[in-house]
């Protein structure tokens, strides 16, 4: 590429279930498609890159090697290949090149040429198998054609062959943006974020709705989920989360209601919640993470009395699904570790909830609410575009500090040499990677501050702490500003 040292890699995307669409849907499917992996390169700063597209494949040129990954997260992309790229005159012609290529990967190994073909040739796919198998056979260890250690792959498409010997999986799917727009009932625990990754498989623009019951502290972990959702796998559009307060309804509802029907009273009007901002902002369903049976307000009968609270479709992806499984496609997705960090709200805790309510005797109890706070929390709805919010934004208001608290434990994250150079008095030298070890041998009783040359390194460190329950701060500033900090005590 243009100015690059990095030599140029060439990336076959194969397209999943776009190919089974109608001409014309296809062609709108395949432009969104394109227009989300540019996208998902731009987004993650690669911007010297040529696309070709052939009907059924696309093609991209670039020097950046993260690309391979990147673009796997592009919803409507079955698999993808770096592949080598030949033109030939003919059969002899075209495995004559590709023998050289190939040696090395099938030396002292099993394996299978898989062909394919497109254009007019006097040749076959199996042609081409056969003939490209023949010649690496005695380099090999042999033909396998069921389960062999090495696979070469031959696509030909008129006088260009594409050679490749790894294929890297996809997620498939529909290409975001195909299938309109979704509100997303979040909590920031692990039903929720895998429910809405399954809607942004599906190719919806996924913008988010979170009730909050749990305070600042709350909202931080619930958009450290979605930052993951935001931008690792929404490409194509810009995702919003919109916050409202639910923490003055909660005790409207506590303070009227049956207790034993809180939790169905509560997700009727969180249902609402959605209604209101899905019709406000063009979205035509809304979206849960409720699995059938999992949780007493999740029993069918309670779904159902939740449902009728609203007249918009809602979208239940996990309604099938065990709590083993969406715990699994967490971790695929990479919102395990953030939710496991969002505390669950538990101030309400209802100790016989019912799971079988009638619809008439929740209507009853919520007749007792009064209305007017309901309309109150809804006039003041807060929205984030989610793209916009970086790292910082996330992070606890008090985590930096300016100055060390008397008593605290003071760890220097620096290489050995620097600490020995200089280290603020008494402090501990270690490296981020034993961090844990050293602060489980200290104890939890204690406060911790640390510092580096940076700050970046020391910031990272206390997030990591604060994550597994310690007192920990990062002291503000790189170096220089620590070692008059300490002069001037």
């Amino acid at each position: 590429m243009k100015g690059s040292k990095e030599p140029t890699i060439l990336i076959l995307l194969r397209l999943g279930e776009i190919t089974i669409k109608s001409k014309r849907t296809r062609r709108r499917f395949e432009k969104v498609l394109l227009n989300n992996i540019e996208d998902a390169l731009k987004s993650n700063n690669i911007h010297d890159y040529r696309i070709h597209r052939e009907w059924g494949r696309i093609y991209i040129e670039t020097n950046d090697r993260r690309a391979l990954n990147i673009l796997r997260r592009v919803f409507g992309v079955k698999s993808l290949s770096p592949v080598i790229h030949l033109e030939f005159s003919n059969l002899e012609d075209l495995v004559k090149q590709i023998v050289p290529l190939t040696i090395d990967r099938v030396t002292g190994k099993t394996f299978a040429v898989r062909a394919r073909r497109v254009g007019e040739h006097d040749f076959t796919s199996m042609d081409i198998a056969r003939e490209l198998g023949a010649a690496l056979l005695k380099y090999s260890r042999g033909v396998d054609l069921r389960n062999p250690e090495v696979e070469i792959g031959v696509e030909v498409r008129w006088n260009r062959a594409y050679i490749y010997t790894e294929v890297v999986e996809g997620y498939g799917g529909l290409p975001i943006g195909t299938e309109g727009r979704v509100i997303s009932l979040v909590s920031g625990g692990f039903d929720s974020a895998v429910a809405a990754w399954y809607m942004l498989k599906r190719g919806a623009m996924v913008d988010y709705l979170f009730c909050n019951l749990g305070g600042l502290a709350h909202e931080k972990g619930v958009l450290s989920v979605l930052k993951v959702l935001a931008d690792k796998w929404s490409y194509g559009y810009r995702p919003v989360l919109y916050i409202v307060d639910f923490r003055p309804l909660v005790k409207e509802i506590v303070d009227k209601c049956d207790r034993s029907l809180f939790n169905i009273i509560l997700k009727r009007y969180m249902y609402r919640a959605a209604q209101r901002i899905a019709y406000n902002t063009g979205a035509e369903a809304i979206v849960t993470g409720e699995s059938l049976g999992q949780v007493s307000s999740q029993t069918l009968t309670n779904l159902e009395v939740s449902s009728r609270a609203v007249e918009i479709q809602i979208l239940r992806p996990l309604i099938g699904m065990d709590k083993d499984e969406i715990i699994e496609m967490a971790r695929e997705i990479g919102t395990y570790e953030p939710s496991s960090l969002v505390e669950e709200f538990c101030a309400i805790f209802v100790e016989h909830p019912k799971t079988r309510a009638s619809l008439d005797e929740v209507v009853e109890e919520e007749m007792k609410i009064d209305e007017k706070v309901f309309e109150d929390i809804m006039r003041r709805v807060e929205s984030i575009d989610l793209k916009s919010i970086g790292r910082e934004d996330l992070l606890p208001a008090d985590i930096k500090i300016a100055s060390i608290p008397e008593g605290a434990v003071v760890v220097d994250l620096r290489p050995r040499e620097e600490y020995e150079e200089w280290h603020y008095p008494d402090a501990i030298n270690t490296s981020l990677a034993d961090l844990v070890k050293l602060v489980s041998k200290l104890g939890r009783d204690k406060t911790y501050v640390l510092y580096c040359r940076t700050g970046a390194e020391s910031l990272e460190g206390a997030v990591l702490l604060r994550s597994i329950g310690y007192r920990a701060f990062s002291l503000k500033g790189p170096i220089g500003r620590i070692k008059c900090l300490v002069r001037r005590s």
